[in-house]
């Protein structure tokens, strides 16, 4: 099934990944600064709240384009498809920074909160899921799909023996 509104829905799906990312770093942005600079993580609970709706958003998100992806068929765009590959390496690396920052700020002071380490441990698994969506995406985007693809390339003689 190639229908366009599979593909549109799939696309928004990834649009509303990318979304949910940019909440998540635009909320946790301070907060790292924060850390980096040697100081404490003074996010408030409206900070936090807004970090697990962008969290929220990427998950379902994610989870619904990952059923949408093997209906939809891509055309071989080699500068997208390297484009996605590249954003998703790079997402990555913002939440593994602040979250080894903020792992090694709280062994330091001796402080653990679980849900802040609950909080830390779903944006890693988040990232993840978003970082392995813009993989597959740009990959199958670098694929070259035959237009025969299902069809043998050789056709089998008849030969009359059994």
């Amino acid at each position: 099934m190639n229908g366009s509104p599979s593909k549109a829905r799939f696309w928004y799906a990834i649009i509303a990944q990318v979304a949910g990312a940019q909440v998540f770093f635009w909320d946790a942005l301070p907060d790292y600064r924060e850390l980096t600079a040697g100081g404490e993580m003074a996010g408030t609970p409206q900070h936090f709240a807004i970090a697990v709706v962008g969290l929220v958003i990427m998950q379902s998100a994610y989870w619904y384009a990952r059923r949408l992806q093997p209906q939809i068929r891509f055309r071989h765009r080699v500068v997208l498809g390297h484009l996605l590959l590249c954003l998703s390496e790079v997402s990555f690396f913002f939440v593994s920074a602040l979250a080894t920052v903020a792992a090694f700020d709280h062994w330091k002071r001796g402080q653990f909160v679980l849900w802040k380490a609950m909080l830390l441990v779903s944006a890693i698994f988040a990232f993840f899921c978003y970082k392995r969506q813009l993989a597959s995406v740009g990959d199958a985007l670098l694929e070259i799909q035959s237009e025969h693809a299902e069809k043998p390339t050789i056709e089998p003689k008849e030969t009359g023996r059994l």
